[in-house]
């Protein structure tokens, strides 16, 4: 797939892009003003507008959301080339930008044209992101919908710090973003992913387990134990039982029908367990409403670090928002779900009350027949007793239950950790083996680098402890290729970024993939011979390989001849001009 053209409906440069090499140069009469807006020309923003037209969804912190008032009635169009040799173009707007319009094309359109009759007209946009996803019909890392893929070759200034987690994937998971580089390295991206899904599951049910434990058994009881209590508290029950029985000779005496026994108490008993049983789990619940997941303060921890005078890991804060995060997401479900069973219970209780004020009426009215009050009184505590030894009963089963559930967690627990260990050794097996494409993009990447830096360069993988994978680009000394600090510098880890699209277009030339790569402030920071010597490989490669390259600088980053001259580009491979001359130099044709 390459860009072909890109337009709008008001205001804005219609950009033709070449099939090989594309320069979009910034020529700004005031730096300063340029370092401190950075859509101040557009020459970045272009980036952001072809984003937006290949249905980029989450607009939150996008600039078409935050000045939404500076592009009313706004509608854009890009034209791209599918890897069919078809034509597609695209249209969306700001003002409905959940809709979305295709039309396909047998051949390239020579106008900027507006009024067309389209093929499928205001998508919404999630159809439309997977009707793209058909039009598209890549053949590469085909477990995830081409949106993933994207971010890689529409590099931003903020893209150059990692050459495999993008700025987008900084607050996320692993699983969201390394699974697929994973397969885009040629490898089973699959089983990667299903490790990830395995932990997760892990560690929820040892969450789970966490809390059945500290609801419970908070002291650590142990099954034994709450065997042994049952024991006496049942030997108290048949005592009772037994006092109870010898009243029952007193109430016939009296003439009392059996029925006091036998139904009204019986159903008193059973409904007394009830109601404790279900009161206790009422007020179980409402305490852990109460508490609150622990939070972590950083800057404490920072402090606390400080005075100990122990380094304090970048990566530890992270790993800490991470841990808060998925501690606040359990706590929210469980609140959740302690919410509803809360409801339920209270329903369920309502009718038991009543039930229980009419049966005591029934019983009292029966009771009344007797004569002697201090038996009576007697009669009535032995079975408050009885009532209250059952429910203690019936609850400390309950206990046991879920201690039997809790070993079963546990041993699902063991199960799983199984799963990720035999998932690990997939993966170090995967790696050990390795594949043709991953050696082709080694091979390429390193051609890069040293063609440009005169360097040697190794893209790697390796398991951390939990068998989970660590991608590594490094550069390394030319003479006994260990890998050196140089590849930590800005302005090579951008190279290392640079070089490593390229590797992986050039690599997949021959199947359906994407064919372009947009690089936003390219030579920025490089060395002059080693722009030269850039622009020379990249050109080389858009010849060899029939890739797309799009790159964004400023005047001051062209290169230079030894005369200190710039070498210019020609005005063939400079795709758009940009000034702030006036407005009519800058991309929309006006400041905001």
């Amino acid at each position: 797939m390459k860009l072909i053209k890109i337009y709008a409906n008001k205001p804005f440069k219609k950009i033709r892009f070449n099939s090989g090499f594309n320069v979009i140069l910034g020529e700004p009469k005031d730096k300063k003003r340029l370092d401190r807006d950075t859509h101040n020309l557009g020459k970045s923003f272009l980036i952001q507008v072809i984003d937006f037209l290949m249905l980029k969804k989450n607009l939150t912190n996008h600039v078409f959301s935050t000045q939404r008032s500076a592009f009313p009635g706004y509608l854009f169009y890009l034209e791209i080339q599918l890897n069919s040799g078809k034509y597609l173009l695209i249209k969306r707007g700001i003002e409905y930008s959940t809709k979305i319009s295709f039309k396909i094309n047998a051949s390239e359109s020579n106008e900027f044209n507006e009024d067309l009759v389209w093929d499928h007209e205001d998508i919404a946009i999630d159809d439309a992101k997977d009707m793209l996803n058909k039009y598209l019909d890549f053949d590469v890392a085909t477990s995830r919908i081409y949106r993933i893929s994207l971010s890689y070759f529409l590099r931003t200034q903020k893209d150059f710090q990692d050459v495999f987690q993008l700025a987008k994937f900084n607050k996320g998971r692993h699983r969201e973003w390394k699974p697929f580089l994973f397969e885009l390295l040629g490898f089973d991206g699959k089983c990667l992913f299903e490790k990830y899904e395995i932990e997760e599951k892990k560690e929820k049910l040892i969450t789970l387990i966490s809390q059945v434990k500290e609801q419970f058994a908070p002291s650590g009881e142990q099954t034994d134990k709450i065997k042994g209590i049952i024991d006496l508290k049942s030997e108290e029950k048949k005592e009772l039982e037994i006092r109870i029985d010898g009243f029952n000779f007193y109430l016939q005496d009296k003439k009392i029908n059996q029925k006091l026994v036998d139904e009204t108490d019986t159903k008193i008993s059973s409904l007394n367990t009830i109601r404790y049983h279900m009161t206790e789990e009422i007020s179980r619940i409402k305490e852990s409403l109460k508490m609150d997941v622990p939070r972590i303060n950083i800057e404490e921890l920072k402090h606390l670090y400080e005075e100990i005078k122990i380094f304090f890991p970048n990566n530890l804060s992270k790993e800490y928002k991470e841990l808060e995060h998925f501690n606040l997401q359990v706590s929210e479900e469980r609140k959740k779900y302690l919410t509803i069973r809360l409801q339920e219970l209270k329903k369920e209780l309502e009718p038991v009350e009543k039930e229980l004020q009419n049966l005591d009426k029934t019983k009292s009215e029966m009771l009344s027949l007797l004569k002697d009050q201090n038996s009576y009184q007697k009669f009535k505590a032995y079975q408050h007793s009885l009532a209250k030894i059952e429910a203690e009963i019936a609850r400390l089963e309950e206990k046991m239950v879920n201690m039997g559930k809790m070993d079963e967690l546990e041993r699902q627990v063991e199960e799983l950790q199984g799963e990720i260990k035999r998932k690990a050794e997939e993966i170090k097996h995967l790696i050990d083996v390795s594949n043709d494409k991953y050696r082709e993009i080694r091979l390429l990447f390193n051609r890069i680098i040293r063609e440009v830096l005169s360097v040697p360069a190794i893209l790697s993988i390796k398991q951390n402890k939990e068998g989970n994978i660590e991608f590594q680009a490094d550069i390394q000394n030319a003479e006994n290729m260990e890998i050196t600090s140089e590849g930590y510098g800005t302005t090579y880890k951008k190279m290392l970024c640079m070089a490593f699209d390229l590797a992986v277009l050039a690599t997949y030339r021959k199947k359906s993939f994407y064919r372009f790569v947009y690089h936003d402030g390219a030579l920025e920071g490089l060395d002059n011979r080693k722009k030269v010597k850039f622009l020379q490989m990249v050109k080389l490669l858009c010849q060899e390989y029939d890739l797309q390259y799009i790159m964004t600088l400023i005047d001051s980053d062209i290169p230079r001849d030894e005369q200190d001259k710039p070498i210019p580009f020609s005005d063939s491979e400079i795709i758009l001009r940009l000034n702030d001359r006036d407005d009519s130099g800058r991309l929309f044709e006006k400041s905001f």
